[in-house]
């Protein structure tokens, strides 16, 4: 009885050795790493735990982080690199570090057979430097027609859009020139016409009907022109003297 319990206890010391092994085994640990080709780091590696079917793929830097154990076959693909598989081992997972560089190669796709003849979209192709084409329909097409981008009067009809535009500018220039030309008028008018208002009105108006010295006429006109007379250029005689009168009043109001 005491050997059989014996071999019991042997049997489940084994067993648990056995699984505690397999459990370190298969420790699960974050890896950091980065792919490189000699000196450049290689960015959108595709990088697949083919044990965990788990995937990720690398930065602009290169660097990449992925989840493995030991015995985990971690695969390191690319068009333009030939591919890696990389088996994790026990110092992968104590180092936590995974640095990877790859060979430059294209790797071979299966074959496909096309049944119908393909276009390539033009907008989005990308091919690498020197590649040359067969002669087919693409010679056969005209160049792009330059005129189209340079002349600006392609396609209309031809309308001289240069001479259009100078005639424009030449209005612009003719309505600029003859408001100019009007406001000197108008200035010039100003400027003689307290001279025509002396020159016109009999001297009595001033000093009988506005009460106005004769030597205060010009002082007087001078107080009318700042208080807006020049404004009356262009008015009959009947507004012109109704606003020297009204003037008079506020001149002799202001002398008392």
């Amino acid at each position: 009885m005491k050997l059989k319990s014996k071999n019991i206890f042997v049997t489940i010391t084994f067993l648990v050795f056995v699984f505690s092994n397999s459990l370190a085994q298969k420790n699960i640990v974050k890896l950091e790493g980065t792919v490189k080709s000699d000196s450049i780091f290689l960015q959108d590696i595709n990088i697949v735990n083919l044990t965990s079917n788990l995937g990720t793929s690398s930065d602009k830097n290169g660097n990449y982080t992925i989840y493995a154990s030991i015995g985990d076959s971690i695969l390191f693909s690319s068009i333009a690199y030939k591919q890696r598989i990389i088996k994790i081992s026990k110092s992968h997972v104590e180092n936590k570090i995974l640095t990877v560089y790859l060979e430059q190669g294209i790797n071979e796709l299966d074959e496909v057979e096309i049944g119908q003849k393909m276009r390539p979209n033009w907008g989005k192709l990308s091919l690498p430097k020197g590649a040359v084409f067969d002669n087919d329909d693409l010679n056969l097409k005209k160049a792009p027609n330059s005129r189209k981008f340079t002349d600006p009067t392609y396609g209309n009809s031809g309308v001289n859009f240069a001479e259009i535009s100078k005639l424009l500018t030449n209005k612009i220039f003719q309505k600029r020139r003859a408001r100019k030309d009007e406001e000197r008028h108008i200035k010039k008018e100003k400027q003689i016409f307290l001279e025509q208002i002396f020159e016109n009105v009999d001297t009595d108006f001033f000093t009988v009907h506005l009460n106005i010295k004769e030597e205060e006429i010009y002082l007087f006109l001078y107080y009318c022109e700042d208080n807006g007379l020049n404004n009356f250029y262009n008015s009959d005689e009947f507004l012109i003297k109704d606003f020297l009168i009204k003037q008079s009043k506020k001149y002799n109001q202001s002398k008392e």
